[in-house]
């Protein structure tokens, strides 16, 4: 007749076990899950910040150079209808 009692020595035992594999389990889920220190954002978003300065140096250049180019556009192209209207040979309203 084999019964499986567990006396109160082996219990405690497997209680603290449990407790101590809980514990160590818990902190290593915690460790990996928390967020970084403040030391690492602060150093994140000071990368992040030159690299959006150095983006917006590149946008602000582009948009510079397509304004400049533009403006030549609009300045050819008015100087052009200048050149024809002066080419014209005007019409007598009379004719």
């Amino acid at each position: 007749m084999s019964t499986h009692e567990t006396s109160p020595t082996g219990k405690r035992a497997a209680f603290i076990s449990g407790l101590i594999w809980g514990g160590l389990l818990g902190a290593a889920a915690v460790f990996f899950t928390t967020a970084p220190s403040g030391k690492k954002i602060v150093q994140q978003m000071q990368q992040e910040s030159i690299s959006l300065k150095g983006k917006s140096e590149d946008l602000f250049q582009t948009a510079k150079r397509k304004s400049i180019d533009l403006t030549h556009q609009l300045t050819a192209a008015a100087r052009n209808d200048q050149e024809e209207k002066e080419q014209m040979i005007p019409i007598p309203k009379d004719y």
